[in-house]
């Protein structure tokens, strides 16, 4: 069986674009676990994180919430 420090070594002999390569392949099977893998919103989760953000940080009409507004609701959440 292979080790890691030879699969370092081998990594190391392949080109910058290569090596990016296997790092995106890599992230990619790790990204996520259970039943969240495979879960469509998943394949870009930066996107997703960042649409959960943009709506917390909107009223249910889409206004953004004021200082006020927002420190309400995170104390409610310790209620």
């Amino acid at each position: 069986m292979i080790n890691y420090e030879e699969i370092l070594d081998q990594a190391r002999q392949l080109s910058s674009d290569e090596r990016l390569r296997l790092a995106d392949a890599l992230l990619e099977e790790e990204l996520g676990f259970g039943m969240w893998r495979e879960r469509a919103e998943m394949k870009d989760a930066v996107a997703y994180v960042d649409r959960l953000r943009e709506e917390a940080m909107r009223t249910a009409h889409g206004r953004l919430k004021t200082a006020e507004e927002f420190l309400r609701e995170v104390k409610a959440f310790d209620e």
